[in-house]
């Protein structure tokens, strides 16, 4: 397959995948053209041992002449200076531009089995074939930088990503961050707190080596593996009892969130490094320990970026929030019988009552006279439903009966305001 935005739809694009040396030699056509336009310009580095390209992707950033600062008119610019046949728009994301084909292309010198001599021969077919390339357009050059780290080396960050996940770790298209462990089930973004969007710390942070590991390459998948596997949070569990390699493979995969197990369909570095190199080193008995622990990773990130008040105040703000849902559900209209539909009164004292009783546990209303003997909370800002539950068992029928004093002595002050103004209109009537 070759890049897939054109290739259905109408009047779909043939957009095949590119040999290497095609690949180096256009990338590099296209990057000079942009480099008259944009002070930043680059590609990600490739992933290990890849021989073809299904797209090229270009990263852009700082205009040279400070117009077309927004993201679709400098992209009109970067349409027109590259010559491209067909753009795909995509908001907050890389556009796809496909541009012809080039139709000389490149020979390998004879002997060898890289790039380019300098002969080029002519492509017979290529009025019929497109490149596709995926242009982004940053507000800055850190957040290029980012995304140039982040998406670096192919799979790379996709493998690291599933070492760090159970640590409470992730890195996304923004930063990384460390996640809360009380909020992440029901609320993933809630429970991500930032560290930082600074390449190096990060490195720094998951104990791997910076070097000039972001400069090139990897030579291939296995030094890349051996780079991921210095990171203290991998490691590989040995065979259980009465378990077999194929077993153990089948639990290491179970581990994968849903989008890591899509990945191992269609990534063969990703899949590479779960069906084979995590094997080898189980049965070499490499890394058999664990060498930290979530906890112990929390601990760092306090210390390192100073986010330990963060945490715990997000935190205890989403257990109190969980603790107002189950007072309200459970320890208040759960304790409330539900009269029988044919009993209206019953009904509407029911409604009045369990409204009170929320606005007096939950909101500290003071208006319906009824207070507790001590509080509600304990020192530490929680609430104890032990002191909820004493309360609602003592006090509703008392707060059931300011409730419908209230209840009535609206009504009343209702009806009175109805009559006036009916009264008002006749007057004016008459």
């Amino acid at each position: 397959m070759g890049g897939s935005a054109f290739s259905s739809g109408e009047n779909a694009l043939h957009t095949p995948r590119m040999p290497k040396d095609i690949y180096e030699t256009v990338k590099g056509r296209y990057h000079a053209i942009l480099r008259e336009l944009y002070v930043h310009v680059a590609s990600p580095i490739d992933g290990p041992g890849k021989q073809d390209f299904g797209d090229i992707d270009i990263l852009l950033a700082c205009p040279k002449d400070g117009t077309n600062t927004d993201e679709h008119g400098g992209l009109s610019t970067v349409v027109k200076a590259l010559g491209a046949t067909r753009c795909i728009v995509n908001q907050g994301a890389s556009s796809n531009l496909a541009l012809p084909w080039p139709t000389l292309e490149p020979t390998p010198a004879p002997g060898s089995n890289t790039s380019v001599s300098g002969t080029e021969a002519k492509d017979e077919n290529a009025e019929d074939k497109y490149v596709q390339v995926d242009i982004q357009i940053f507000s800055s050059a850190k957040e290029m930088e980012w995304m140039l780290f982040r998406h670096g080396h192919g799979d790379l960050w996709s493998i690291l990503g599933s070492v760090i996940r159970p640590y409470g770790l992730t890195v996304d298209e923004g930063a990384l961050w460390l996640r809360v462990p009380e909020i992440e089930e029901s609320n993933r973004n809630r429970a991500k707190v930032f560290l930082t969007s600074e390449p190096s710390d990060v490195l720094e942070f998951v104990g791997l080596p910076i070097g000039n590991c972001f400069e090139e390459p990897f030579q291939d998948a296995q030094a890349m593996y051996e780079y991921v596997v210095q990171c203290p949070m991998f490691s590989v569990p040995p065979l259980k009892p009465a378990q077999d390699r194929k077993d153990a493979s089948a639990d290491d995969l179970e581990k994968l969130k849903s989008n890591d197990r899509r990945r191992m369909q269609q990534r063969p570095a990703f899949r590479g490094f779960f069906d084979e190199f995590v094997v080898q080193c189980r049965s070499a008995g490499r890394f058999p320990e664990r060498r930290t622990s979530r906890v112990q990773i929390t601990k760092e990130a306090f210390a390192r970026f100073n986010v330990e008040g963060e945490f715990k105040a997000r935190r205890d703000a989403f257990l109190l929030d969980k603790q107002k849902e189950t007072i309200w559900n459970k320890l208040i209209k759960g304790s409330i019988p539900v009269p029988q539909q044919s009993d209206p009164e019953a009904i509407n004292y029911r409604s009045c009552l369990v409204k009170a009783l929320k606005r007096i546990i939950l909101e500290d209303d003071e208006s319906y006279g009824v207070r507790p003997d001590g509080s509600f909370k304990g020192e530490d800002g929680f609430y104890s439903f032990e002191n909820v539950v004493e309360f609602v068992d003592r006090y509703q029928d008392t707060v059931g009966e300011a409730a419908m004093q209230r209840q009535n002595a609206r009504y009343s002050e209702h009806k009175r305001a109805k009559a006036a103004k009916e009264a008002n209109a006749q007057a004016q009537n008459q």
